[in-house]
């Protein structure tokens, strides 16, 4: 840009907020061997396969469900071990919606993997959601900082003196990002993310009340822009 004598820059600042739209829950099933020679990769295919059938049933939609692969591994205090017990056997199911409620009623109830057998646990992770902004908010917040940079030239140059005139340039910073404090977004500070397993059922006097369905927090987006203004004499 040609850059007059005087003039000056600033930096406007504001956010918006975006939302979570789509939900990522890894469902890890484990199935520890019971003896030497068990055909513990056979057993635990059947079960996952059991389990897709399973949240289809419940009424996940195949489409939402993506199989994210198998592992296999000994803990350390068994690996001297000859006969290989200890051995477990590792699938990772991936549930990708937008209706997380119906994917966690879905798992409470698949809590009959444990019944079945007590090698068995599921183990429950999320990641980071997929977050949307709507369009109107994201144009306010462009104005708001805008606006924002303005103020802060108009400031700064009557304390000199001067004016500001026109503006001779804008750059955009790389937008950043606070945590919604969604399991695996966390905020600042805070602690690692969901993770606990499902054993059966006790029941209880609050087995009849309602779930109370809240909705996912949202995150905040900070916008940065540095304008520079002509100043002119008052």
């Amino acid at each position: 840009m040609n850059v007059p004598k005087n003039y000056i820059e600033v930096v406007g600042e504001s956010y918006y907020f975006e939302y979570p739209e789509t939900w990522f829950i890894d469902i890890t099933l484990n199935i520890q061997a019971a003896k030497k020679g068990d055909s513990i990769l056979a057993k635990s295919g059947e079960y996952k396969n059991k389990l897709i059938k399973f949240l289809i049933a419940e009424g996940i939609p195949e489409k939402q469900l993506f199989y994210a692969g198998t592992g296999a591994y000994t803990p350390w205090w068994k690996l001297k071990k000859k006969d290989k017990k200890g051995i477990i056997i590792s699938h990772k199911v991936t549930i990708r919606t937008d209706d997380r409620y119906k994917a966690y009623k879905a798992l409470e109830r698949a809590e009959w993997l444990n019944k079945k057998d007590k090698r068995i646990s599921i183990q429950i992770d999320e990641r980071k959601p997929i977050f949307k902004a709507k369009d109107k908010d994201v144009l306010k917040a462009r104005e708001s900082a805008c606006k924002n940079a303005l103020e802060k030239a108009k400031n700064l140059a009557a304390s000199l003196g001067m004016k500001v005139g026109k503006p001779l340039e804008i750059q955009e910073f790389a937008k950043e990002y606070r945590g919604s404090g969604n399991y695996g977004d966390e905020d600042w500070g805070s602690t690692t993310g969901l993770r606990f397993f499902a054993s059966p059922r006790r029941g209880s006097d609050d087995d009849d009340i309602d779930n109370i369905e809240l909705k996912g927090n949202e995150r905040i987006v900070y916008l940065k822009y540095r304008v520079a203004f002509e100043l002119i004499p008052s």
